[in-house]
């Protein structure tokens, strides 16, 4: 069976952190192609809805701030909930600090 065709309730669950652009989102973008159940999180759920309404069936979108134990313990139990279990986590989050080493903070 080829990933394309793959049966959701088969396949396994990604949850990954920071998918409102970059990397995060263009790697959650790709597993739901595939047919792959993916948990998308950012600290700004708004900025997934288009991307989960395209996927219904495989894609759960959640605010997530990965600073804050509580929300990650909640975007587990709810990955859990709706998908069972997590099997990959992309911990993604984050920012970029462009500076030269010994201007830096």
């Amino acid at each position: 069976m080829s990933p394309a065709s793959a049966d959701a309730s088969t396949t396994s669950v990604w949850m990954i952190t920071g998918c409102s652009t970059g990397f995060g989102r263009e790697l959650a973008r790709q597993l739901l192609l595939r047919g792959t159940r993916v948990e998308l999180t950012a600290r700004d759920p708004a900025t997934l809805r288009e991307l989960a309404a395209a996927h219904p069936t495989t894609a759960l979108a959640l605010a997530l701030d990965v600073t804050r134990k509580a929300e990650i313990e909640q975007a587990v139990r709810e990955s859990e909930r709706a998908f069972g279990a997590v099997d990959v986590l992309v911990n993604n989050a984050g920012y970029g600090y462009y500076a030269p080493i010994e201007e830096g903070d």
